[in-house]
């Protein structure tokens, strides 16, 4: 059944698509006249999702994709590296955009949406015609009195793929027999919504194979989470007791950090060798240097992507709210099929796509052992939110060869979208 819808979803798109190279082929010599010019920036999932969509489309625009780095590190399969399942090296790439993609390797300063133009740290600056946005996450501070992200000497979050994987690795290693790890998770909505609780079963895996004993203990701020019931099944059944999870209402909120120390909302002191906060999430920096965004979350029309209040400037991935769809770089990639193709609708004075939206989100407990959660979205009757039309998941007590039959595809899932994307 999974595979019938995404086989249908995938269809509608390669169809639409289509249709819409054939009407430019109809028209290309009027379009090409006066070719609008499409800046992309960032070239994370949701970004180079528009630039592979809209590189279908440069003979009626004009296209340019802007990063800060040269190179990709995805937080996708970051966790894996954690638990010693993958090198750095195998999730970072070099982009091989078409010739005729312009590549700029920039620093964003600010955008300035009145006169279309983004400004770089340098003081260059880029004009655009339509501004696709794809900014990642951005991080709130405060939220737990005495920790800083900016404090080089806290083991760092590494939420966003690129952040000091080594360094928190490093920490790991260095760690003794009978250790505690203690992992404070953020409250909704954040980026990828399993991921703390793999992050757990990661460093478990990456302890167990310095046969090392240990406890992790899960602080959460929640009072439950995504594939929960899967997840206690694989920990007791890789792990054992080593990793206990403390729901909100059982004293998992925490209030204040110091270097080896947490104290919960129940006032609780708890000690701990390695303590690791996921902080809370919002949208990305750009955003609100900008002030693009009087919220957490940038508010767009889910039909277009086009950010409220301002007609020309576009966002995606997981800066956006989107309604009930999950924060995950699936979901980018689904929502910038329908961004491109309504953009190029918009160009081309065409009727909007109504769209229908894919999230598969895989973790892994330990080496060759996966599961899944696949969900289908909408939009409501108004075309104002993005609604769940229904989710399935992994059985929650997967034999050994249910477990590496989805470890296999989640690394085909990933395998196939980076060289798509990245070349």
């Amino acid at each position: 059944m999974i595979k019938k819808k995404r086989f249908f979803i995938n269809s509608v798109f390669k169809w639409s698509l289509f249709l819409l190279l054939n009407q430019i082929n109809f028209s290309r010599k009027i379009s090409a006249k006066s070719r609008p010019k499409v800046v992309v920036l960032g070239a994370g999932f949701g970004g180079a999702s528009c630039i592979n969509y809209l590189s279908n489309f440069t003979d009626i625009i004009d296209l340019v994709v802007v990063d800060k780095n040269s190179w990709i590190k995805t937080c996708p399969f970051s966790n894996l590296v954690i638990g010693n399942l993958l090198n750095e090296s195998n999730i970072t790439f070099k982009p091989k955009f078409n010739s005729n993609i312009k590549f700029v390797i920039n620093e964003l300063k600010f955008i300035n949406a009145e006169k279309k133009k983004v400004f770089f740290v340098d003081d260059l600056s880029l004009d655009y015609d339509f501004l696709i946005i794809s900014p990642g996450i951005g991080y709130k501070e405060k939220q737990i009195e005495g920790y800083s992200i900016n404090d080089n000497t806290n083991i760092p979050h590494c939420w966003d793929g690129e952040n000091k994987i080594s360094y928190f690795k490093k920490s790991l290693d260095s760690l003794d027999n009978n250790c505690k790890v203690i992992i404070s998770c953020p409250d909704y909505p954040y980026r990828c919504p399993p991921a703390p609780y793999e992050r757990a079963s990661m460093i478990a895996h990456f302890l167990k194979g310095k046969k090392n004993k240990f406890k992790i203990l899960i602080f959460d701020s929640k009072n439950t989470f995504t594939k929960k019931n899967i997840f206690f099944n694989e920990w007791k059944k890789v792990y054992g007791d080593s990793i206990e999870w403390i729901s909100r209402e059982k004293g998992g909120l925490i209030r204040r950090f110091e270097k080896k120390m947490v104290i919960n909302s129940d006032g609780e002191k708890i000690n701990g060798n390695f303590i690791h906060i996921i902080p809370e999430q919002k949208a990305g920096k750009i955003i609100f240097d900008s002030k693009l965004c009087d919220d957490d979350w940038c508010k767009i029309n889910p039909q277009t992507f086009q950010l409220l209040k301002f007609k020309d400037i576009y966002v995606v991935g997981d800066s956006i709210d989107a309604g009930d769809m999950p924060k995950s770089a699936f979901s980018a990639e689904s929502q910038a099929k329908i961004l491109s193709l309504n953009l190029i609708n918009r160009i081309l004075q065409k009727a909007y796509l109504n769209p229908v939206f894919l999230n598969t989100c895989y973790s892994f407990s330990s080496h060759g052992r996966a599961f899944s959660i696949t969900s289908w979205y909408k939009l409501n009757a108004k075309k104002d939110k993005i609604i769940s039309l229904g989710s399935s998941q992994s059985t929650e007590d997967g034999l050994v060869d249910e477990r590496m039959r989805e470890s296999k595809e989640a690394f085909g899932w990933y395998e196939s979208i980076t060289k798509n994307l990245y070349g």
